[in-house]
């Protein structure tokens, strides 16, 4: 990235591209963007001091990228695209006239950690959790910088940029096949479940894209249990049943229970049981997450005792199980689950760490092929809520597809108490069935939900359903 003086981002407010845009903006680089919606990620962005356009009317997109071009050498500017960019967006199609070099997030994010050892986290589930708590676990004792797919509570920010870095933390992620443009000192692999077929094709290709990554990592590839990958060994990580089952693992949890409303379990790590470890996070699948970070907390050089001790102050991610209200007359939980297997880990951690309650669950379907793909899937696992909502499927870059709809979801959740419903009717029909534990779930556009639906339960107690 030598010599880059000006940065465009079509794309801005997504979270990998704004963490990139944030980075560079520390290196001196003048940043600008558009993005179709004016989020409140954006917002923060345009008050850091980035000029930032948005909205759908592309003949202003067209005018701003026009007045930064005015600005920007294009032999130091550089234009950053998301892959849900369309290809005949006017202003992406603007910057290849010009002769500006055009890229993809995930090749800016090969450039910037192609010179410094990296940690890279790869999955299907986990990515975000995962690299947050890793970055946490060496703040306490190594310098590093940071790309995270998730806005850390205690950093109000999804980038971490320490001038003394040692190391970079990097989410590998699988979509676009983005994680082929990294080349990490070591890497964790959290989960293998097939995903992204619209970008893949097959089950098939999938597996094939992780085992090319894998084979790119130089050093130690630490697996979770339930990762499957032909031809790739590394050391495995999870959740045991047994003290020899733990202690035949690199890391380990055993016993998980709730204490004083912590979750506890017994680790395994540097080749001795831990007793007693408390875990900032919620739920079996976030234990995993911080076992995969534990691995890599070790590659870098934190002592086991020091990481063990900091899983207690991790203050979270947005957005990733995050408690809204946590009362005794009710609780509020934010998740960005999407997948079926996310929405079955979030709904477990929510028995787990709140027993014998109603589970209310309002959750937004993200992309048609996912839907498609996983129909089945998403009936079942809805339906171990004690009542579900449905809204309808966030596009995001995808046209429909015929048939595949939030109705047909709809259809194939065996359950009694269920309702298809639009984002407006959501106070109306939590008034009419008041919650004991809500949960809001989807990575769509549900998360600008998420304040007014927390500010109405914290108005008045009584909302929530009256506890007998």
């Amino acid at each position: 990235m030598t010599g880059l003086t000006h940065c465009y981002f079509i794309g801005i407010g997504g979270i990998g591209m704004s963490a990139i845009a944030r980075y560079l903006q520390t290196q001196g680089v003048q940043v600008s963007g558009y993005d179709r919606t004016a989020t409140e990620l954006v917002q923060a962005l345009k008050n850091e001091g980035m000029s930032i356009t948005s909205g759908e009317a592309t003949s202003e997109a067209l005018g701003h990228f026009n007045r930064w071009l005015e600005e920007a050498p294009v032999e130091s500017a550089l234009v950053v695209r998301t892959p849900a960019v369309p290809e005949d967006f006017p202003v992406l199609i603007r910057a290849r006239e010009t002769g500006c070099q055009v890229v993809k997030r995930s090749e800016v994010l090969g450039m910037l950690t192609q010179q410094h050892p990296t940690l890279a986290v790869a999955g299907t589930h986990g990515k975000t959790t995962t690299s947050a708590l890793l970055t946490h676990l060496l703040k306490g004792s190594v310098a590093c910088r940071a790309f995270i797919g998730g806005i850390l509570v205690g950093e109000g920010s999804n980038v971490l940029s320490d001038p003394n870095a040692e190391w970079t933390v990097v989410e590998a992620d699988e979509f676009d096949r983005s994680f082929l443009h990294l080349h990490p000192n070591h890497a964790v692999i959290t989960s293998t479940d097939p995903d992204h077929l619209d970008i893949y094709g097959d089950a098939e290709a999938f597996i094939t894209g992780f085992q090319t990554f894998a084979k790119g990592v130089t050093g130690q590839v630490f697996m979770a249990t339930g990762a499957h990958l032909p031809g790739v060994e590394g050391p495995r990580y999870g959740v045991a049943q047994t003290r020899e089952e733990g202690a035949a693992m690199h890391a380990a949890a055993l016993n998980l229970r709730i204490e004083a409303g912590w979750l506890v379990a017994d680790v395994w790590l540097a080749g001795t049981w831990h007793e007693g470890v408390r875990f900032a996070v919620a739920g079996e699948h976030n234990v995993m997450n911080a076992l995969g970070a534990l691995c890599l907390a070790q590659e870098a050089g934190v002592p086991a005792d020091l990481a063990l001790e900091r899983l207690a102050t991790f203050q979270g991610i947005q957005r990733r199980f995050a408690y809204h209200v946590r009362q005794e007359h009710g609780v509020y939980i934010d998740d960005y689950a999407h997948h079926p297997v996310e929405l079955e880990a979030a709904i477990k951690a929510a028995r787990l760490h709140h027993p014998g309650r109603e589970i209310t669950g309002i959750f937004q379907p993200h992309l048609f092929t996912r839907t498609r793909d996983n129909l089945v899937e998403f009936g079942r696992v809805l339906a171990q809520l004690d009542r579900v909502f449905l809204l309808p499927i966030y596009p995001a870059r995808e046209a429909p597809i015929p048939g595949i709809d939030s109705q047909t979801l709809f259809e194939n959740i065996p359950h009694p108490h269920k309702y298809l419903i639009e984002s407006h009717q959501i106070f109306d029909n939590l008034k009419e069935y008041p919650p004991d534990v809500l949960m809001t779930l989807g990575a769509g556009d549900i998360d600008r939900c998420v304040n007014p639906l927390a500010d109405w339960l914290k108005e008045d107690p009584q909302r929530f359903k009256a506890r007998t």
